[in-house]
């Protein structure tokens, strides 16, 4: 109920904020009804070990804001070091995201953009994700930025109105639905799937150093951009497979008064099975979303 969810969000975010290094935070093999807004800074050397699930709550009318018109995130982490998210099965972070999605063709005008990221990281080093499941974020799911050294392994990521097989009207319809999104370096994602109606993963502005390999995509693409006023270089997609995918490989471009440049980019051994819409774009950004 309410009051569960509240007490929840406020136990978490006291317990985040009372951990030392070389804490361990479990949280058991059970699920775990909370508000958002759990956000901590400064954690250094701590394991965050779900066992459970926190299913994250769809009530929007008294989602907390940061200034009574923009939603806080989910969950949102900033000036970390050292710090591991794990599980010994597949911790879930549910984000219960079909509410905030609203009626096909309808969601989008009333909320727009102004829904809460998943999972977010901000300015952070030396971060290890390994074995949980992002499930139907109600926007971006996964956003690490500013970010200097990244490893995320066997981790999925599921995000779909209806279960077909591929990207229908009704599905895509759940916009801004990103996968992993990244901006940083040295960051090396790995043996996960993706499953989810926007980039299944996103490289943005500023990013230098970063290899994604073997892994399952079928969304929006394997995704440089959109790209602005900066340099994008060393990135790699390696040994990925693209199941009835909408777009394969994806290079976006926004306007800005300074080009974008990217440069030293290999796609590697893709195979793109029965894409819907394009298999290769190199162009304008498409999406609503202009970042």
């Amino acid at each position: 109920d309410s009051a569960t969810q509240w007490s929840n969000g406020a136990a978490l975010n006291a317990t985040l904020g009372k951990l030392e290094p070389n804490d361990v935070l479990v949280i058991p093999n059970k699920t775990y009804h909370i508000m958002g807004g759990i956000q901590a800074s400064g954690l250094k050397s701590v394991v965050f070990q779900l066992e459970g699930t926190l299913s994250f709550s769809s009530d929007i009318k008294n989602w907390p804001t940061k200034d009574g018109t923009r939603v806080h995130e989910c969950f949102f982490l900033e000036n970390v070091e050292n710090v591991t998210f794990t599980s010994s099965g597949k911790g879930t972070f549910e984000g219960n995201g079909a509410k905030w999605w609203g009626i096909p063709g309808v969601g989008y005008l009333e909320r727009a953009e102004n829904r809460p990221k998943l999972f977010e990281i901000a300015d952070s080093r030396e971060i290890l994700v390994e074995n949980l499941l992002f499930h139907n974020s109600p926007y971006w799911t996964f956003w690490v930025h500013g970010v200097d050294g990244l490893e995320v392994r066997h981790t999925d990521i599921e995000v779909r109105r209806t279960t077909e097989d591929s990207h229908s009207v009704i599905d895509l319809t759940a916009f801004n639905t990103d996968g992993f999104d990244v901006t940083g370096k040295n960051v090396w994602i790995h043996d996960c799937n993706v499953w989810n109606q926007d980039d299944c993963i996103a490289v943005k502005d500023d990013s230098e150093n970063m290899v994604f390999e073997r892994i399952n995509a079928s969304g929006v693409g394997l995704t440089i951009g959109s790209i602005g006023g900066s340099t994008v270089r060393n990135i790699t997609f390696r040994d990925c497979h693209m199941h009835h995918t909408y777009k394969g490989i994806y290079m976006k471009f926004r306007d800005s008064d300074q080009p974008g440049v990217i440069e030293d980019v290999l796609y590697e051994n893709i195979v793109i099975d029965q894409p819907t819409q394009w298999a290769i774009w190199m162009g304008p950004a498409q999406q609503s979303d202009s970042r």
